[in-house]
């Protein structure tokens, strides 16, 4: 019966460090990069030079990215 209390423990340890690697990883990469390439592309299909729709991607990767890390950061 204790040897499962102790597994149990170490799983929810083990669970928890997954859950945060993944939030980490989302918020600083995932959600800016996607929010970035929505923006890239919808340039592009409204007709802009292709270096106003890089700009404007790096642009919002940025603002998103430090817009992450300011409200939604454990």
């Amino acid at each position: 019966m204790a040897e499962e209390t102790g597994d149990r423990s170490a799983d929810a340890e083990a669970n928890r460090q997954t859950y945060k690697s993944v939030m980490r990883f989302s918020s600083e990469v995932g959600v800016p990069f996607a929010m970035a390439l929505t923006m890239f592309f919808t340039n592009l299909v409204l007709a802009n030079h292709w270096i106003i729709a890089v700009v404007a991607g790096v642009i919002t990767y940025l603002f998103v990215f430090f817009v992450v890390k300011a409200f939604f950061s454990h």
